[in-house]
């Protein structure tokens, strides 16, 4: 007599069908569209720094959604690849300064002259070009670790910021306006204000660097990253370069720097050199560690965070710094996954489970009494 076997397991979970199989994309273009519309639904009053009826509260979400940007590429690097690269600030400079000199009209005083490049070809130019200096970074920093590899890529960072600072005596035709500072050209969306356009740009960026980051993370680029991160002494000798995935990460990292580097400078209207030092990489430090390593939408809620916080300690800079110190110390020793990983935390604690478990007896209690 033959014994019954069960079923073998699969080796992968089943594949959703219908609508449920684009939950996820779903979910991230209905949140989108929400952003999108909240210049004309006036539902965060409350708050007062992202009040929506009025250009502050406008203003103060379009640097959420520039850092947000900015930190998901940051998020790819350090979260997923585990490379601590600290040329960031660097990175969001040449965003700024290269689309502000490149669509700068010309025969202009100094502080505002430029090449009178379209915004929209300078954006692109200036991403790649960005990407191209983040992975000549990556070259001499992919073989470096820990303390090495921090010191490297903060002293390449602030080298970029030096060669920005040049004056054009020194380097003829760079017209950066030196230490002086450049007053930013605004792109004006037809139909829209200026604070709606540059709301409208910042969102458009996060929304593009969202999407990169959603479609690559969930393809073999992610979990190479992941291996790389992991288990480095590993990925040599079954093929995979950790050196050459580095580098994609250094590249899509700078890419997103830029980028995000071009919203703030729409939204800020003038750049200046001092504003991207060590400032610069504190702010985007605590979005990116306050927020959550390896969560989708943690750069989007350690930028809401951040830009609170800000905006509560405008008036007291030197308070600011202190906070924004203590945030990051507790925020390391006791939520190291961030903000985004309170929903699983409580999920998986004892007393929610403990919770869980009542319910369940007194559902199935009241139904044996049915």
């Amino acid at each position: 007599m033959a014994v019954p076997t069960a079923s073998p397991r699969p080796l992968y979970p089943p594949t959703s069908t219908g609508i449920a199989r684009y939950r996820e994309q779903l979910t991230t273009l209905g949140i989108f569209l929400f952003l999108g519309f909240l210049p004309w639904i006036h539902i965060f009053g409350w708050t007062g720094v992202f009040d929506t009826s009025d250009n502050l509260g406008r203003g103060n979400l379009a640097y959420v959604f520039a850092y947000g940007a900015a930190a998901v590429g940051f998020n790819l690097l350090v979260g997923y690849s585990g490379t601590l690269g600290l040329a960031v600030a660097g990175l969001f400079a040449i965003g700024a300064y290269g689309t502000t000199v490149l669509s700068a009209p010309s025969g202009v005083r100094e502080a505002q002259v430029g090449y009178d490049w379209p915004f929209f070809l300078s954006l692109p130019v200036v991403c790649v070009a960005a990407a191209i200096v983040g992975i000549v970074v990556g070259f001499p920093a992919a073989r470096l670790k820990g303390f090495f590899l921090a010191i490297a890529t903060l002293a390449l960072g602030e080298l970029i910021i030096k060669i920005i600072s040049l004056d054009e005596k020194v380097w003829s035709g760079l017209k950066t306006n030196g230490g002086t500072g450049k007053q930013v050209p605004q792109f004006r969306i037809p139909g829209l204000d200026r604070v709606e356009s540059y709301y409208v740009l910042s969102l458009g960026a996060l929304f593009v660097m969202m999407v990169a980051y959603t479609i690559l993370t969930k393809r073999r680029l992610g979990r190479t990253l992941k291996a790389v991160r992991d288990i480095d002494i590993a990925t040599g000798p079954i093929g995979i370069s950790s050196t050459y995935y580095k580098l994609v990460a250094f590249g899509l990292s700078a890419f997103a720097a830029a980028l995000a580097g071009a919203m703030w400078a729409q939204n800020t209207s003038f750049a200046q050199p001092a504003a991207f030092r060590t400032n610069m990489l504190v702010f985007l430090l605590v979005v990116l560690i306050a927020g959550g390593l390896g969560y989708k939408w943690a750069p989007l809620i350690g930028a809401i965070f951040f830009v609170f916080i800000r905006q509560k300690l405008l008036d007291t800079q030197k308070l600011l710094f202190l906070i924004l110190g203590i945030i990051l110390m507790l925020a390391v020793l006791i939520l190291p996954s961030g903000i985004a990983s309170l929903p699983k935390r409580l999920r998986d604690s004892r007393w929610v489970k403990d919770l869980q478990r009542r319910l369940e007896r007194l559902s199935k209690s009241f139904m044996e009494q049915v």
